[in-house]
């Protein structure tokens, strides 16, 4: 009889409910549904038992590299601690042997045998090993476990040349470890460019030519159909006759899914191998998941971490009671190779129909946009573009680039003005964030690092964005959160009763006085009428004086604090609309004529405040749409120009007040 085995006993005190879960594989997909199950309190529901092959816990396997630079500690994704501390079973230098399906139980390689109710297949790829002769000659390796690259720097140390075979990610990875050696470093690769899944032909030439600067030699339209040994070194020889003699060879020229155990489980299996999933992550079998390199979802195979990492969330959301289905992976890459930045976003070849690609090449970097409409859905780039992370929020997004923008991209190779701070990380310390109690980023960022960690705590701490709020997207992120999006159309309002405001005013004095009629007979006389006889004056007068009162009024919303009923964004608005009214009612009243001693000092007081309020509400209404030097400058002058606009407005109702009694009274 085999003894069924379960979860350490760290992990029994801790009260379950929905089952036991087993997880094959504990590379970084599967370490990342571990955090994500823990982050939704679900190892307080499952049981969960994790099993990977190498001895070593989960690392970061993109970076393998950094080995030649760091202790292996660096690339630990979570300690072994970590899964003591959340009661998560960790078992290392264990293969799981079979699947038995019927009694929902995985057999080790040793015999043990594990329960589960649910079996996440996180399985990862093997490296493919090009079926040639003598690939399992000395001096030949793989490039994909931490143990591959111990035996690599052991090797090395008797080596002055190698030969790495693929030119994508991984195989330029290797050649860097190569170059870290201190070796004479080739790159074969069998395409006509390198990385030839993410970059065109412009774009490989490109990186091609930095990375041969670095002095490593790349061979492309290289295919190998044969390695001898001569001596302690290999003879390469490549299908069009040439040769290349090295002393190691490191073999990263793509990979092949892991879907043996499923395979032997009877599970469906894609045509070109990867275990096939539904939108939920569900094999054939409904109690077994796969995610990651293994699995294949709508005819995709996934070969980038990123998407492994989208499945592991959605999976551990529906596993904690959420309902979230997988559509599509990104595989967007952003990374630095070779000391060269590479970035291939969305779809960056190009791929979407009916899409316009336009291009910007200079002599230190290539940049490809692709568009889908007016609509950014890919990019490429080789050589620094510090605009790069806008772009990738535009194509998440599916934001629209405007025609001037794209035509300065093909003039300039950017989309924005040179010196525009994007992001307010760029900003400098002293910029203002929250204009309204002027708060900087420097302050923000002093909250944050002493522990904020979001908005809210951010606002309490500074009172950044506590009083109108429109600040708050920029407060979020520089606490690293996700702005949220305002979908109120108050700043429309604002912008729009601003501008009006502004043209109405400067309608009167460009305009001047208009001229009173000189025959009752005409039109005219019936329409001066409303400026020239008493009973419309006062009438137009009294509505003007109650405006601007009300809207001094509405003003005060803002400054006292126990005034907080509604909106305040909206309080705003109408404060702006009411200017906007009374300023067309002075037209009415006074005809464009201004008069003189008192009437004059009041029309121009009057036509001064609601300058600088329409400015003002220009302002406010712009100051979180625009960034870059622009914004801040805005955010600098905005609260200056309501300082000068309160202390013109507060004179107004006497003035109004001495007007009144002197024309209807005396």
């Amino acid at each position: 009889m085999h003894q069924l085995h379960s979860a350490n006993q760290t992990a029994a005190a801790t009260p379950r409910s929905l089952g036991r879960m087993v997880v094959v594989g504990n590379g970084m997909v599967g370490h990342a549904f571990c955090q994500a199950m823990v982050r939704r309190g679900g190892h307080e529901a499952w049981q969960i038992d994790i099993f990977g092959e190498e001895p070593h816990a989960a690392y970061d396997r993109v970076r393998l590299t950094k080995l030649f630079r760091e202790p292996e500690s660096s690339l630990t994704l979570s300690p072994r601690e970590w899964y003591e501390q959340v009661g998560v079973n960790l078992v290392t230098s264990q293969k799981i042997h079979r699947i038995n399906c019927v009694d929902k139980q995985v057999i080790c390689q040793d015999g043990k045998r594990y329960a589960y109710d649910r079996l996440v297949l996180a399985t990862g790829s093997r490296p493919f090993v090009p079926p040639i002769e003598g690939v399992n000659l000395p001096g030949v390796f793989l490039y994909r476990t931490l143990d591959d690259l111990e035996q690599i720097r052991a090797y090395a140390s008797r080596c002055r040349s190698a030969a790495v075979m693929g030119g994508g990610l991984l195989g330029l990875e290797a050649g860097k470890a190569v170059l870290d050696l201190g070796l004479e470093a080739h790159v074969l690769e069998v395409a006509p460019s390198l990385m030839p899944r993410q970059l065109d032909t412009a774009g490989g030439a490109l990186l091609k030519s930095r990375v041969e600067e670095l002095g490593v030699h790349v061979h492309l339209l290289c295919r190998c159909d044969r390695i001898e040994a001569i001596g302690p070194g290999l003879r390469m020889h490549f299908v069009n006759g040439e040769t290349l003699c090295v002393d190691m060879l490191i073999i990263s020229a793509g990979i092949v899914p892991r879907d043996e155990l499923a395979r032997d489980a009877d599970l469906t299996i894609a045509p070109r191998g990867g275990i096939v999933v539904n939108d939920r992550l569900r094999t054939s079998n409904a109690n077994i998941f796969a995610i990651g390199e293994c699995a294949v979802h709508r005819d995709k195979h996934y070969g980038l971490v990123g998407p492994g990492i989208q499945m592991a969330e959605v999976l551990a959301a529906n596993c904690c009671g959420e309902d979230a289905t997988f559509e599509y992976g990104d595989q967007s890459a952003k990374l630095k190779l070779m000391g060269v930045d590479v970035a291939a976003l969305g779809d960056a070849l190009g791929e979407t129909p009916n899409s316009l690609i336009v291009h910007s090449h200079t002599d230190d970097s290539y940049r490809k946009l692709i568009f889908a409409g007016n609509r950014v859905v890919g990019a490429t780039a080789v050589g620094e573009w510090d605009e790069i992370d806008r772009v990738r929020d535009f194509i998440t997004h599916s934001r629209r680039l405007w025609p001037w923008q794209i035509a300065r991209f093909r003039r300039t190779g950017r989309l924005w003005p040179e010196d525009a701070l994007q992001s307010p990380w760029d900003w400098p310390e002293g910029a203002v964030v929250c204009s309204c109690v002027g708060v900087t980023k420097g302050r923000i960022c002093e909250v944050v690092a002493e522990g904020a960690a979001d908005a809210e705590t951010v606002t309490q701490l500074t009172r950044a964005s506590s009083v109108c709020g429109t600040c708050r997207p920029l407060v979020q992120q520089l606490c690293g959160q996700r702005p949220t999006t305002d979908a109120s159309h108050s700043w429309k309002v604002l912008l729009a009763s601003s501008a009006l405001t502004l043209a109405l005013i400067a309608l009167m004095l460009i305009v001047g006085p208009l001229p009173f009629s000189d025959s009752v007979q005409t039109n005219w006389h019936s329409i001066d009428a409303i400026w020239r006889t008493e009973m419309p004056k006062q009438v137009t007068g009294y509505t003007i004086f109650g405006l601007t009162v009300l809207g001094l009024v509405f003003s005060l919303r803002k400054r006292i604090a126990r005034w907080n009923w509604g909106d305040f964004a909206w309080w705003r608005v109408a404060h702006a609309v009411l200017a906007t009214l009374a300023v067309a009612g002075l037209a009415l009243h006074t005809g464009f004529q201004f008069g003189s001693n008192l009437n004059l000092v009041l029309v121009s007081v009057f036509l001064v405040v609601n300058v600088t309020g329409g400015i003002t509400g220009l302002l406010v209404s712009l100051e979180n749409r625009i960034s870059g030097t622009l914004g801040i400058w805005i955010r600098r002058w905005r609260p200056r120009m309501v300082l000068v606009h309160l202390l013109l407005f507060w004179p107004l109702p006497v003035l109004l007040l001495f007007h009144l009694i002197t024309v209807y009274y005396f």
